[in-house]
């Protein structure tokens, strides 16, 4: 049998050693519970996620680590395990409640863990209903995580500390030089700057890098995030002349003056599962809409998140920041958007969003962005109807919304947001037979989506301002799946972007064309013949400038296209060997998106 340690050094190797290897254990069942995203994970990979783990352990046990080493006089040397049980117990339950966290929910982000994350979940109004939604579905994980932390607490009280027989001078020199070791190691290095989430990029694959972090270490480094710095890649003359984001709109001629606007996007509606040319598609009645629409089989999204997405869409201000646009400090910038302009051009406008009134910000965010009125739950007043979890079902929400565009003063601009496909997938009652199940669950509730579609296009059809309405059709994000052949950084951000107008008279898109949320704002003003000055860091798809779209991917931006493999950018590893255009515009466009956030200088 193996003698316990009873020195206190000892015994502290010994006790972090224990988290270190559990950590691991996380990541091997954070790997398990997310097999199609990181199917060659290597030992490689995981001998950086030790690193990573260990800076981890270092930063978050420090005042456990002083407690543990610093010398005490004879009075005070019994109260030496009460007092590091004190750090131990909550920062234990702290790192593998993140990690345990994250091994649910990395399937629906597709990212690490942040502190602007749970700062906006807890303060959503549905968050007590959704944390029982989401105890019955992982109840394993919870038991998983009781078991650890049962574990871990027993293996502290075995070892039993005595003593040390060190002299006061020797115990003091061992206490410093063991602090100083944790801080050294708690940074990552001698480095000047501690080490970041980016840095992962250095030792393995953007793909795998989530899997090689930990979820207490990127909480840790966004928990105190700073303003964004200034960029300086190129001069302010130098990023012009590869991009200038002030551009003006130029008349397409194609619509009649004055069309309306209806702005419809689709809740987790990745390509994967949605298209006119794909078999495995579970929205026969969209897809009938969009092989008559100017469709883009490439559209991308520009983030992960409907918070993303949002501002993105009506503004073209993508997040290409650790933090949302909407949660950050420069949304209180001033900057256009589709809303705005449009109201200055006569059109009145309205958001539609089934949820509670104030998820995820939306309800401000829109009313700041100019919309007239925002419709939510509250709106509807039928609590009749409320699903019991997030808001009102689709196929109740969206025909409703009918009602008030009739009532809107044209030409008009609304936005509707569905819903229903998110989790927990609810299908409300009489739909459970007729919608169509998939490998994922999110597909029943997408099929059930579009029933709720089919209802509101049916009713839109027989009111007089449809033809001279022009619908635009857009995903927010990719939503989350189990399949190995979807999980590429392609199908993560693939999403469907189309336009459709009755009169038939929208281009036909060539097949390879891209498209991504940022570009819609611009397209939208020249397709309504409306000629104004504007910011964006997209580009109308009729103007014919051929820019990469970007995706923000753990501190990367990362650009697809059909024609190639996705090309990652970041500042930390800048290499310009391979794709030297693309990857020059992508920091034009990037330093010309920063330098405007943090001048606020978003306005023409």
């Amino acid at each position: 049998m193996l003698k316990k340690p009873r020195n206190i050094y000892a015994i502290l190797i010994a006790q972090l050693t224990v988290i270190w290897v559990f950590m691991t254990l996380f990541r091997v069942v954070f790997l398990l519970g997310n097999p199609s995203f990181f199917a060659d994970f290597s030992f490689l990979d995981y001998a950086v996620g030790a690193w990573f783990d260990l800076i981890t352990i270092s930063f978050f046990y420090l005042p456990f680590i002083f407690f543990s080493v610093v010398p005490f006089s004879n009075s005070l040397e019994r109260y030496r395990q009460k007092i590091k049980l004190l750090f131990y117990i909550p920062i234990t339950f702290l790192v593998f409640f993140l990690n345990a966290w994250d091994i649910a929910f990395f399937s629906f982000t597709r990212k690490r863990v942040s502190f602007h994350y749970f700062k906006f979940l807890f303060s959503e109004n549905e968050v007590g209903i959704l944390a029982i939604e989401f105890i019955t579905e992982f109840w394993w994980l919870i038991l998983f995580f009781i078991f650890s932390l049962f574990l871990i607490f027993y293996l502290f009280f075995k070892f039993k500390t005595q003593k040390s027989n060190f002299s006061k001078v020797s115990s003091w020199s061992l206490c410093i030089a063991i602090l100083f070791l944790s801080v050294i190691i708690g940074r990552g290095g001698f480095q000047l700057k501690p080490v970041d989430i980016i840095e992962v990029s250095k030792y393995t694959s953007l793909k795998n890098a989530p899997a090689a972090l930990n979820s207490a270490f990127t909480m840790l480094k966004t928990i105190d995030y700073k303003d964004l710095d200034k960029k300086a890649f190129f001069s302010k003359k130098e990023a012009d002349a590869i991009f200038n984001p002030f551009q003006r709109s130029v008349p397409a001629g194609i619509l009649k003056d004055e069309t309306n606007v209806v702005l419809i996007i689709f809740e987790s509606f990745g390509s994967m599962y949605v298209g006119p040319n794909n078999e495995e598609s579970y929205t026969p009645f969209l897809d009938s809409i969009l092989e008559r629409s100017m469709y883009f089989e490439h559209g991308f999204s520009n983030g992960q998140s409907s918070m993303d997405a949002v501002p993105a869409i009506l503004a073209s201000i993508p997040s290409w920041m650790k933090e949302t646009f909407i949660l950050s400090t420069y949304s209180m910038n001033q900057y256009n958007s589709l809303p705005g302009i449009l109201k200055e051009n006569g059109y009145s406008s309205s958001f539609f969003h089934g949820p509670t009134n104030g998820s995820m910000r939306f309800d401000s965010f829109t009313l700041a962005a100019g919309f007239d009125r925002y419709y939510g739950r509250k709106e509807y007043n039928n609590e009749d109807h409320f699903d019991g979890t997030w808001g009102i079902p689709d196929h109740y929400f969206l025909p409703w919304s009918i009602n008030v565009m009739n009532e809107m003063r044209k030409p008009f601009f609304s936005t509707i947001f569905t819903y229903s496909s998110h989790h927990p997938y609810t299908i409300p009652e009489g739909f459970e037979d007729i919608t169509k199940s998939g490998p994922d669950p999110i597909c029943k509730s997408i099929s059930y989506a579009d029933f709720g579609f089919r209802d509101f296009w049916i009713k839109a059809r027989e009111q007089d301002w449809f033809d001279n309405t022009l619908f635009v059709f857009c995903a927010d994000h990719v939503g989350p799946t189990s399949r190995k052949d979807r999980a590429d950084l392609n199908w993560s951000f693939k999403i469907p972007i189309a336009f459709y107008h009755e009169s038939g008279l929208l281009p036909k898109v060539n097949m390879e064309q891209t498209m991504q949320q940022i570009d819609l704002m611009p397209t939208v003003l020249d397709l309504l013949n409306i000629e104004t000055d504007y910011f964006s860091v997209g580009s109308s798809y009729l103007s014919g400038l051929d820019m990469p779209n970007m995706s923000y991917y753990q501190d990367n931006i990362v650009s697809m296209a059909p024609d190639r493999d996705p090309i990652v950018w970041n500042e930390i590893k800048d290499d310009l060997t391979s794709e030297r255009m693309v990857k020059t515009q992508i920091k034009a466009v990037y330093q010309q998106y920063i330098n405007a956030l943090v001048n606020n200088a978003m306005l023409p």
